[in-house]
C-alpha cells in the first residue's frame, strides 16, 4: 500500500510539515506543502495543502508590545477561591458529586428540582386523564386477551 496517497499518508505528511514549521525549517515545510499541492490525486488534500501553504507564507503582522493583549495569572487568588469552594461544599450530600468543579455556586438546583418526583394533583377531576386511563388499560386488556 502505498501510504503517500491515502489519506493516512496525507496525514502522516501533514504532521511532518507541522514539524519542520515547529523546528524552524519553513523551507521544507513550503516544499512538503508544495509536493503535495502537485503529486497528490485527491483535489481536496491538494486544496488543503495549498491554504496550509498560503497561511505559512502570509506575511507576519508586527505587533508592539501595547497593542499585545496580557492575559493575568490567577495565581494565589483562584487558589484562595478554590481553598473556599472546597470547605463550603465539602459537607453536601452525594446527590450532587456529578457536578464539575468549575461551575459557579448556584443559589437553586435546578436539575435537583426538575429530576425530584413529585406526584400529579388534580387528576381526580381531569376528565380527559380519565378517559386516557380507561382507553389504555382497555387496549392493555385486549392484548392479554388476544394472547391467549
Amino acid at each position: 500500500m502505498d501510504l503517500s496517497s491515502s489519506a493516512l499518508g496525507f496525514q502522516i505528511q501533514i504532521w511532518l510539515a507541522m514539524a519542520y514549521e515547529a523546528n524552524n525549517r519553513h523551507s521544507d515545510c513550503i516544499t512538503l506543502y508544495q509536493q503535495l499541492e502537485r503529486k497528490h490525486p485527491s483535489i481536496s488534500i491538494r486544496r488543503q495543502a495549498a491554504e496550509l501553504r498560503y497561511i505559512l507564507q502570509a506575511p507576519k503582522l508586527k505587533i508592539s508590545q501595547e497593542e499585545m493583549v496580557t492575559i493575568p495569572l490567577i495565581g494565589s487568588t483562584y487558589d484562595s477561591y478554590a481553598s473556599s469552594w472546597t470547605d463550603k461544599y465539602k459537607d453536601k450530600d452525594e446527590k450532587s458529586s456529578w457536578t464539575t468543579t468549575n461551575q459557579l455556586p448556584s443559589s437553586r438546583d435546578y436539575l435537583g428540582e426538575l429530576l425530584q418526583w413529585r406526584p400529579p394533583t388534580g387528576l381526580e377531576n381531569n376528565q380527559a386523564f380519565w378517559v386516557a386511563l380507561a382507553f389504555w388499560l382497555a387496549l392493555v386488556g385486549a392484548a392479554i386477551f388476544l394472547q391467549n
